[in-house]
Formats: C-alpha cells, sequence, structure tokens
C-alpha cells in the first residue's frame, strides 16, 4: 500500500495494477454486512456460498500490499538514517496526523485531550481500519534484517517458507480444529515467526516473485495449475467455515477464522496473473493511468472510510433495485474512483503537492 513516490515514468506497471486491485478487496472488506459480511445473514441460503467465495477472495489485499512492499523496499540499500528518516519516521507523521480527525470525532461526546489522544493511538489505532500503519511501520524496523536475509536466500529456501506457512497457518490450524476442536491446540510458545507473521512471510515472497523467480518461465498448465489450486483453496475455506457453523455458535467475526488460513495460494497466484498482464500493457497509454492511479493508492487508504461515509446514499439509492450485493460494489467502485480523484488533485495541487508527495 506505501508505494514509493516516482515519476509515471519509473514505476512498475503491475504493482501499481495490484495495489488498484488490493485498495478495491479493501474497500469491500469495509462495507461489513452492506457487503462484505452478507453472507453471515443468509448463511442457510445457496446464495450465501457466492457471497462468501467474494468475501474470503477480498483478504489477498493485505497479502498483496505486502508482496508489493517486498518487490520494493527489500532490493534498496539505504543507511539506518535514511530508513528512519525517509521511512519510519514518515509513517509515524502519516499515523499521528491521520489519527486526529477520527479521534476526535470518536471521542467527541465524551471530551478529549493532546494527553489522552497520545495515549490513545499508543494503545488503540484511532480507526480500526489504521492497524496496517502499525504493522507497516513494525515491517520498516525490521527492514536492514530482511534485507540481509535475502540476499542470501536460495530458491529452495522460499519454497520452504511457502511450504512452512501452508502448513503452519492452514493445514494445522484446520486439523486441529476438525479432529480434535479446541481441546489440544500446539503449545502457545511454538511460534515459528517466519512462517506465521504475515508481514514477514509476504514482504519475502514478494520479493522472490519480484526478483528471485523468472515468472516468464511459466507455461499454460502451470498458470492452469496455479488458478486450479487459488479455486480449491477457497472452497475448502468456504467448507471450514460452513462447518464450524453447525458445531458451534458463532458471531460475524468469528466467521472469519479460517479466511487466511491458504489465502496466500490466491494472492501469489494473482502476483503471478498480473505481472505477466504487467508485461503487455504499454506504458505511454493505459500504464500511464495504472501509474497515476497506483501512485494515489495510499492515500485512499487514508481517506476510503471518509469517502465510503460521504457516499452511502450510492447503496442506499440502488440497493432496493440491485440488491444489497451488487449495491456494495457499485458503491465500492464509486468510493475508489472518488478518492483517486480526491488525491490526484491534491497531489497536483501547486501549494500543497509538495508535502502531499512526501508523505504519501
Amino acid at each position: 500500500m506505501v508505494g514509493e513516490n516516482l515519476q509515471n515514468k519509473n514505476r512498475f506497471v503491475h504493482l501499481d495494477l495490484l495495489r488498484i486491485i488490493a485498495i478495491f478487496f479493501v474497500i469491500y472488506n469495509h462495507t461489513g454486512s452492506y457487503g462484505y459480511m452478507l453472507f453471515a445473514s443468509c448463511i442457510s441460503s445457496p446464495v450465501s456460498v457466492f457471497y462468501l467465495i467474494i468475501s474470503i477472495l477480498c483478504k489477498i489485499a493485505v497479502p498483496l500490499f505486502f508482496c508489493v512492499s517486498g518487490a520494493l523496499l527489500l532490493k534498496k540499500d539505504e543507511t539506518l538514517k535514511q530508513l528512519f528518516l525517509k521511512r519510519i519516521f514518515r509513517m509515524i507523521i502519516v499515523l499521528v496526523i491521520v489519527s486526529v480527525p477520527y479521534y476526535y470525532w470518536l471521542h467527541r461526546d465524551n471530551g478529549t485531550g493532546i494527553l489522552d489522544f497520545f495515549r490513545w493511538i499508543y494503545t488503540n489505532s484511532a480507526s480500526s481500519s489504521l492497524w496496517y500503519l502499525y504493522s507497516y511501520i513494525a515491517l520498516l524496523l525490521m527492514l536492514p534484517f530482511l534485507r540481509s536475509m535475502v540476499k542470501n536466500m536460495k530458491q529452495q529456501e522460499f519454497v520452504y517458507l511457502f511450504i512452512g506457512h501452508v502448513f503452519f497457518v492452514g493445514v494445522l490450524p484446520c486439523l486441529e480444529y476438525l479432529l480434535i476442536n479446541k481441546t489440544n491446540m500446539i503449545h502457545d510458545s511454538f511460534t515459528p515467526i517466519i512462517f506465521i507473521t504475515q508481514s514477514v512471510f509476504f514482504v519475502l515472497m514478494g520479493y522472490f516473485f519480484e526478483h528471485v523467480y523468472d515468472i516468464t518461465t511459466l507455461k499454460k498448465k502451470h498458470l492452469f495449475f496455479c488458478i486450479l489450486s487459488s479455486v480449491l483453496a477457497i472452497l475448502f475455506t468456504c467448507f471450514i467455515t460452513y462447518y464450524q457453523t453447525t458445531i458451534e455458535v458463532c458471531t460475524p467475526h468469528q466467521l472469519e477464522r479460517f479466511f487466511n488460513c491458504f489465502i496466500c495460494i490466491p494472492a501469489f497466484t494473482i502476483f503471478i496473473l498480473i505481472k505477466r498482464l504487467g508485461i503487455t500493457i504499454k506504458k505511454k497509454y493505459l500504464g500511464h493511468w495504472i501509474s497515476i492511479a497506483g501512485s494515489a493508492v495510499f492515500g485512499v487508504y487514508l481517506i476510503e472510510k471518509i469517502s465510503r461515509a460521504l457516499l452511502t446514499k450510492v447503496y442506499d439509492i440502488l440497493h432496493p433495485f440491485i440488491g444489497s450485493f451488487f449495491a456494495s460494489l457499485v458503491w465500492c467502485f464509486a468510493v475508489l474512483v472518488f478518492s483517486l480523484i480526491i488525491i490526484i488533485i491534491l497531489k497536483r495541487t501547486p501549494i500543497i503537492k509538495k508535502l502531499v508527495n512526501k508523505f504519501i
């Protein structure tokens, strides 16, 4: 999500396209009962399977953002001073500034104060959607170590990393739930960080797919296998989610329990497909506009909650005619376009564009 403020000619079209896809899914993920959690309100209906598949698929958003970060950041060589001034300090400032309106809106009835504000953003995110900034800042703090790591990692070690993640994040939790159902879970101290921490895992794998593995060598049968594996991963997630409803009473939040178990498979498939597509996109035409939109995605993330609130009428007007799901999709598209326009304008407004481009 947080990208490089480069001129369009130096940007990677496929990475910008991945950003755009990911931010759309982020917006959809925030539609709640209007769209994202729609499956939970009709869990016994056949149509809920379709809603559930879309909700699971939208979980590729954060993995894609971390993959893009890995593709861009791990290749760079910078001093600790540059890292802290150019990246970490910048992100802390962004977090503080964007938290101000959310904090005062949430606390407007109970009183506000400067000390309370900083205590709040230290212990909580001012808005639930801002959790990503905390995770991203933590990632930036680890960059020197991750950069040293990837310089010496071989392709087979990346494969080992992928298999380990699938097992510890996907296979093992599902087996525990299906076979022993919470009674005998693995010891809490068993935490293989590199496999289970999504910011670390997806950043490393993003570097792998961008700089180590030559995806142009993939044949049609390999791409078909990737797509088939993604479909099976999502369908299995649907199965275990429905199984969960048969043995326990679940809140909507609890129904998301297994959504991320195998999400790396469709996320990497999308990354591979979009990278191959990006090779064919001409930078002078469509690629130019994709890069402009891609450079504004971080700004869209920062304001999309406000944009959703302002454009709620889009959903309200369409819902009676096309139903909640399709109304949510149009609403999300409207929020994306509206937010992109706002950020692009800000990035080109003479008086403030230098400041805006520095931070977003």
